[in-house]
Order: C-alpha cells, then sequence, then structure tokens
C-alpha cells in the first residue's frame, strides 16, 4: 500500500509540473478538456474545467474562492478534488460543507487521496492549476501594496524637499487619494502610546470584545473564517481573533501605530495568521482586492465620545459593503444612544466652579463658551433625575456609507423634585452572533461588566489557540458606558443648560436634538438641543417656551 500512495504521490507530482509547464507547448489547449460535474452525485459532462467550475459556483460551491481563502497549494488541491468524487467518501460532500471547510482537515493531508478516482484519472479539473492561480492573486496584493508604499516615500522625500505631490508621484501609478489634514491630525492622534493604554485598560471595552470573540458559543463565526479588524491600533482585537482561530486576519490602521501592531503580531507568534495593512480604509481598494466579498467576520472599535465623535464609522460601514460577505457577522452590529436629565452631584458644574476661586481669585471670564462645548466626564448616577430615552438607533449591518446625523425627538419626565441643570447622554453596544437581528430581539444590555473569569482563553499565551467548539447558536454580548455602570474611557457626554430648569416630579421636558458633522472640521459634531418644560396640570393647555442651545462636540 505504502509503495501505491508513493506512486500515486510522484503521478500526481508529475502531472501538476506537466501542467504547470505544458502551456509552453504549441498545439496543447487545456480548455478543451472534457470535463465531468465536480460532485458525483451530478451526472452533467463539460466541454472544459472552467465550465464545470462555473457549474459548482451556480450549485453554491466556488473552488477558487476556497483555493484561495484556504491558501491550498496543489497537491491539497487534487486531494480535494478527488475527496469530493470519492466514492468512499461518507458522509457525501455537498457544496455548502466544502465551502465551510477550515483548512484544518485531515484529508488534505492525506497522500491516500492522492490515488486517482476511477473514472476521473484525466478529468479537466485534475488539469487547471488552481493553487498558482490563488498565488498570482497573493502576488498581485503584494505588488499593489509595494506600490503604495512606494508612493508614500516618494510623497514624503518631496515634502521634505518642497516639491508638489504631482511632480513626486508623476513617473508612478496613480497613488491613492490623499487624505485631509483633518485626518492626518486624527491618525497622528493614535500614534502615541498613551491612548492605547487608556483603551486596553478599559476591561468594559477590551473583555467585552474578548467574550464575544473567544466564547466557545461563537466559535464557528471566527474559526477557520477570514476576519477583518478596521483600526486595528495595537493590534490586540486581531490577536483574539487569531487566538480564535481564523484563518486570515487583515488588520487595518492608518496611524504609525501600524508598525507596532505588525511588531506585535511577530512577537506573538501569528504572523502566519494576522496581516497588517497601513493605509486608509477608503484608499486600500487595490491592496485588499482579493478579498472583496471574503471577508466572514469584520470587527472594529470605532466609538468615539458622544459615539460618532472622530467620525470613523463611515471607514467601517465602507468595509462592509466591500469586503464582509452578505451574512457576514459585523462586530459590534448594533448601538444605541441615549439621553437623561441631570443635576449636578459634583462632576456636572464642576468646569464652571473651578473659576469661582482660584487661589483667592475669581475669574468669571474663564467660563466664557464653556456652555457652548459638551463634556466628556464620568457623571454620578445620583445626578441622573429622569428615566433615560434613546436619542438614535444605530443598526449597523444596514446604516448607510456616512457619517450618521439625525433629528430625534425625546421626552423626559423628572422623577424627583430638584434643579436640572443640564442632560447627559451615554451609548450601549451589542454583539450579535447572527446577522441582520432587529433590535427587538436583542437581549438587554448587560449593566454589570464582563469578568475575566468570564473569558474563555485570557490563561493563554503568545501563539496558543483556544480548543476547538462544537458549534452552536451562539452568544450575545453587550455592555453599557452610562453613570449606572462600571466607568468606561469613554465617560459621558454633558451638555449643560444655561438656564436650568426648577423641576418637581412629574416635571416633563420635551426636547428635540439634532446631531450633524461640524462645517469646519468633519470629524467634530455639532448638535442642538430644542427643549420645553411642560408642568401644566393635566387638560390644562398652554403653548409651552420652547429653548434651544447649540454645542460642538470636539
Amino acid at each position: 500500500m505504502a509503495m501505491d500512495l508513493e506512486g500515486a504521490r510522484e503521478q500526481a507530482e508529475e502531472q501538476a509540473l506537466w501542467d504547470k509547464e505544458d502551456n509552453n507547448f504549441d498545439g496543447w489547449d487545456d480548455e478543451d478538456v472534457p470535463t465531468r460535474a465536480l460532485f458525483p452525485d451530478d451526472a452533467a459532462t463539460f466541454p472544459n474545467a472552467e465550465a464545470a467550475l462555473q457549474h459548482a459556483k451556480e450549485q453554491g460551491c466556488d473552488v477558487r474562492q476556497l483555493v484561495a481563502r484556504l491558501q491550498l497549494d496543489t497537491l491539497q488541491v487534487i486531494r480535494l478534488i478527488n475527496y469530493i468524487r470519492r466514492p468512499a467518501t461518507q458522509p457525501r460532500p455537498t457544496p455548502l460543507s466544502i465551502m465551510q471547510l477550515t483548512g484544518h482537515e485531515s484529508f488534505l493531508n492525506d497522500d491516500a487521496e492522492l490515488q486517482p478516482v476511477p473514472g476521473y484519472e484525466n478529468d479537466g479539473l485534475l488539469q487547471l492549476d488552481l493553487a498558482e492561480e490563488a498565488t498570482g492573486q497573493d502576488v498581485q496584493s503584494e505588488l499593489a501594496m509595494l506600490r503604495q508604499a512606494y508612493n508614500e516615500l516618494r510623497l514624503q522625500y518631496a515634502a521634505r524637499l518642497g516639491i508638489t505631490s504631482a511632480d513626486a508621484v508623476d513617473a508612478t501609478p496613480a497613488a491613492a487619494p490623499v487624505s485631509t489634514n483633518v485626518d492626518k491630525m486624527y491618525f497622528d492622534s493614535y500614534a502615541g502610546h498613551d491612548i492605547h493604554q487608556t483603551m486596553i485598560a478599559d476591561t468594559v471595552r477590551t473583555l467585552s470584545y474578548a467574550q464575544f470573540i473567544l466564547s466557545p458559543a461563537n466559535a464557528h463565526l471566527i474559526r477557520g473564517k477570514t476576519v477583518m479588524d478596521v483600526g486595528c491600533g495595537s493590534g490586540i482585537l486581531s490577536l483574539f481573533c487569531a487566538r480564535a482561530g481564523a484563518k486570515q486576519v487583515l488588520a487595518i490602521d492608518a496611524s504609525d501605530v501600524a508598525e507596532r501592531a505588525k511588531a506585535n503580531v511577530e512577537e506573538n507568534g501569528f504572523s502566519h495568521v494576522i496581516r497588517v495593512f497601513r493605509g486608509k480604509m477608503e484608499e486600500l481598494d487595490e491592496v485588499l482586492a482579493p478579498w472583496a466579498g471574503q471577508v466572514d467576520f469584520l470587527v472594529s472599535e470605532w466609538m468615539g465620545y458622544f459615539l460618532l465623535y472622530e467620525s470613523m464609522l463611515p471607514s467601517v460601514l465602507y468595509a462592509r459593503d466591500r469586503y464582509l460577505k452578505p451574512n457576514g457577522i459585523l462586530a459590534p452590529s448594533h448601538s444605541r444612544m441615549v439621553i437623561a436629565a441631570a443635576t449636578d452631584k459634583g462632576v456636572l458644574c464642576e468646569r464652571l466652579r473651578f473659576w469661582d476661586q482660584v487661589h483667592g481669585f475669581h475669574m468669571p471670564s474663564m467660563t466664557q463658551g464653556l456652555m457652548d462645548e459638551a463634556a466628556t466626564e464620568d457623571v454620578e448616577a445620583a445626578s441622573i433625575v429622569s428615566e433615560p430615552a434613546t436619542l438614535c438607533d444605530l443598526p449597523l449591518e444596514s446604516l448607510p456609507v456616512r457619517q450618521p446625523e439625525f433629528t430625534t425627538p425625546f421626552r423626559l419626565t423628572i422623577t424627583k423634585p430638584c434643579t436640572v441643570h443640564g442632560f447627559v447622554s451615554w451609548f450601549d453596544t451589542w454583539f450579535a452572533p447572527r446577522a441582520h437581528e432587529p433590535f427587538r430581539e436583542l437581549p438587554p444590555v448587560r449593566i454589570s461588566p464582563v469578568q475575566p473569569n468570564e473569558v474563555n482563553g485570557l490563561h493563554l499565551h503568545r501563539q496558543d489557540v483556544v480548543p476547538e467548539s462544537a458549534s452552536t447558536p451562539g452568544e450575545h454580548v453587550s455592555f453599557t458606558t452610562s453613570p449606572f455602570g462600571k466607568p468606561t474611557h469613554w465617560k459621558q457626554t454633558i451638555f449643560l443648560l444655561k438656564t436650568p430648569i426648577e423641576a418637581q416630579a412629574g416635571t416633563i421636558v420635551d426636547g428635540e436634538m439634532r446631531v450633524y458633522p461640524s462645517k469646519t472640521n468633519e470629524r467634530e459634531l455639532e448638535v442642538e438641543l430644542h427643549y420645553g418644560v411642560d408642568e401644566r396640570p393635566m387638560g390644562e393647555k398652554r403653548v409651552a417656551t420652547r429653548m434651544i442651545q447649540v454645542y460642538s462636540v470636539r
């Protein structure tokens, strides 16, 4: 039997070598080789291998995509085709089961699968070098990435010499669109160390992501799959995905931190899984072209203060539309913006009070304009004096690719006699294990933070991967940034009122919030608050005075 296997292997290697070299022979045309359907239960025959591949694709089995995703070599492709067609294979392969292969299956490296299947010895599918085609795609991707890096170096060198960007690139392929100065300042702000330490140290944030990615109940979402991490930063989420058994992770960041992310990947032994790409998401189309429509799981920590500040969400939505499969998983998948009324319990008006007594001096002029800017602080739960109201639901899987802006009404009922000094906003976030779940089917947001002992695999080190788990329906994960939960680095957003509201229990504040991008800085926000107080007895009619206040979120 060993001799038969060795002979079969030699025959397969000779066939692969012949297939690689036969294009140099005049008169040979592999397009004319008769080919049977890929799946043996189908009796169809085709004039060439391309027609058979197209037929399989129409049945739901895209062999080229599979070979590229699993990075199969020539012998593994032969084993795969023989495995599908071999009568002894049980259960019988289907298009769906083949497309769900992870690359870890034993038959892909079993030389017994090199034995020809009777009736298919000279079949056209065995004469196509699909592995070389896939390698060619990778080479094109690498070349595109090198071209981009080359253009970036030319532009940097030109900037030092005072040469225009046009002069710098006129002899090279068209460069990606140049980011704005606002983008440069934004990405430069993420080049430092402190901001990444702050984010990772936020256990509400980091352990929630880790719990969803490493949950045994969600293993089927990532193991053997292609993952994209938009705005990878230090690479922590990419490393979680690699530890969860991802086949490949595409880590994207436009900041200098991308170089350190790459070093972190190498340090922990995951270079064979994670590839780091530096550049703005919208400017990497050429480099990332091989993965268009091929990503199974797209993860990003895009949320800013007041959720939408920094305007990173459009880049995530762009990646969603260009790279994520139709039923791929977006993590997170849902966010909700919330508002409540608040009274001063120490933090709310601290910025104003500070200038009342400055080492024996009174400096009220320093408060000028303070109420025109939203503040970011950890607000005490005791400061909240109304039930929260939803400002805006963001189903991230269906939002259009642009910075969200909205006008939404809200109604707040004051719960006790107090002075309402302002409004406080926060956001809740969900990770759903199934695509396109409506908001109404999500569980209530989790208030208590995820604990380390709830996260699978945190005890592992470096390149260790969590053990394989049986497929389950999946586990939802959620977290809140509200004053009622554990403080996060996002804190809460405070909109102080120039005219505080004297309220009783039952006082109703009817309002409307308008949120839109700043006209002077596309990554900042402008907020208009229109509100009125209704203290009328039941049944009494009167016109309430409406107040308007405008804020910058920066």
